[in-house]
């Protein structure tokens, strides 16, 4: 279902019939079980194992546990309904966070919770995360340690201020937080739906080519570049799809593991694979550098300092970036 409209028909877990209007991965694949998988959190989170043993679900069968919240996500409109269920989008969709503190750090007092659907079994990625209500909108926070939030803040500052479209992050509360970019009437398609775990740049390139948004993917991978984000893996990064089958680049989203993430670097010549694998695909195509400057740099870093301070020289930050800019921009 997306919405209230049948877009497939699975027959015993088989894909029987699948139209235009169906997740880009079940037109691809047709493989039900797959998708089912992909939407699944991670299990390796411990955090979510136990809200699974609190639902009664199988802790180790995440198939099973998106099956049992009809397979509803909050950044996309698709759902499954059983042959014979009389349900609307309206009854399955999330409504409640009740599960949050649970998802994102513990809660000693889970085992006396209600019992009802979340969307935590739904909320996929390796660090611990979840979603909490905000009114009428959905707030995503995620865990990581200070240099973690500090370089998923500066990205996204950077990215900004350069006129890029990107995820606007903030702290709070000790986590990283941003709302759902997903705008009412569009779902968010992950890259693996278009090109499978092969997010090499030749194959996106050839996949955002088609659907006339490269220049947008290679705004995504010239950040990437910049900010050494190694990250970029099939479920980071994507496209929205709208009701009428329009498409257009997902923001950026999701540098936490970009910048000095693990520590501050003591080479900052970047002469690394990041701005080279760049200069490769950017010698192919015909795309017009954001013009990135020691100022604008600056700017942006004493910007993030204010909004999380941690121990990272100004010098240091704007080297390792002005540098990596320099050899693309010279393609040296």
């Amino acid at each position: 279902m997306r919405e209230d409209m049948i877009v497939a028909a699975i027959n015993e877990d088989v894909v029987a019939d699948v139209n235009k209007q169906a997740p880009i991965f079940l037109q691809r694949t047709k493989n039900f079980e797959g998708w089912l998988e992909d939407r699944g959190a991670d299990l390796n989170r411990s955090f979510v194992r136990t809200i699974l043993k609190h639902l009664r679900l199988p802790v180790l069968n995440i198939i099973a546990a998106v099956k049992s919240v009809h397979a509803v996500c909050i950044t996309d409109f698709f759902w499954i309904k059983g042959e014979g269920e009389n349900l609307q989008y309206a009854d399955v969709v999330f409504s409640n966070d009740i599960y949050f503190k649970a998802a994102i750090q513990g809660d000693p007092d889970i085992f006396e919770l209600k019992r009802v659907i979340t969307p935590e079994i739904t909320n996929i990625g390796s660090f611990d995360k979840g979603w909490q209500r905000h009114g009428n909108k959905w707030v995503l926070y995620k865990s990581g340690r200070p240099l973690e939030i500090f370089s998923e803040l500066f990205t996204a500052n950077l990215a900004i201020a350069l006129g890029l479209d990107a995820v606007k992050y903030y702290a709070d509360s000790g986590f990283i937080a941003c709302d759902n970019f997903v705008e009412d009437g569009w779902c968010f398609e992950p890259a693996k739906s278009l090109v499978g775990a092969d997010t090499g740049y030749e194959r996106c390139v050839k996949a955002m080519s088609k659907l006339n948004i490269l220049n947008e993917y290679m705004d995504l991978i010239f950040m990437d570049a910049i900010v050494r984000n190694g990250d970029r893996h099939e479920f980071n990064f994507g496209i929205l799809v709208s009701r009428d089958g329009a498409v257009k680049m997902a923001p950026n989203f999701d540098n936490n593991m970009a910048f000095f993430w693990s520590g501050i670097p003591t080479a900052l010549s970047r002469n690394d694979s990041m701005v080279d694998d760049f200069i490769d695909i950017y010698n192919e195509i015909d795309y017009a550098l954001p013009v990135v400057t020691e100022a604008l740099l600056r700017s942006v870093f004493r910007e993030t300092q204010r909004e999380y301070p941690v121990d990272v020289k100004e010098d240091v930050a704007v080297e390792f970036c002005i540098n990596a800019y320099n050899r693309i921009l010279n393609r040296s």
